[in-house]
């Protein structure tokens, strides 16, 4: 990887290990400032007949813990042998399982769940899933350069 490609993808990573720490270790619940439209826009899905298991509270932090944790699968099987891409499950529901501790037990506005670990862990393998299937997607790279590309 090229140096600026280099600095970008550290940018990137910092940037996301960042947001997440602000978002799980923020004092209060972080969609309280949004609360009131989060239940309006539930109930308006719901005016649309769409499911209550669908359109609710607990489905919508579900999935929001799942997509906040693929990119933490990308980054860990990104940095592992492909071979091994599977380790982000075990990590992310790790880094989760210590999230959900310290919120329990040390913001006492927070509360740990252990849905969130099943939630957080199932985006660390989204993410490194994704990682996995595009390194098999690729076409494999040759270990010796063509004759072309060899100096004369």
């Amino acid at each position: 990887m090229n140096t600026w490609r280099r600095k970008v993808a550290i940018i990137l990573v910092v940037g996301y290990f960042v947001a997440l720490a602000a978002i799980v270790f923020w004092p209060t619940p972080v969609d309280r400032p949004v609360g009131g439209e989060l239940l309006n826009f539930l109930r308006w899905l719901r005016s649309l007949s769409i499911p209550q298991w669908i359109a609710s509270y607990t489905t919508i932090e579900f999935t929001a813990n799942v997509i906040m944790f693929i990119p933490f699968g990308i980054i860990v099987a990104v940095r592992l042998r492909p071979y091994l891409w599977w380790l982000a499950l075990p990590a992310g529901a790790l880094l989760s399982a210590i999230i959900e501790l310290s919120q329990n037990y040390f913001l006492p506005e927070r509360f740990g769940d252990p849905r969130d670990v099943v939630a957080n862990a199932s985006g660390a393998l989204l993410g490194a899933l994704c990682v996995a299937l595009f390194r098999i997607s690729r076409p494999a790279q040759p270990l010796v350069p063509p004759a072309s590309e060899l100096p004369t």
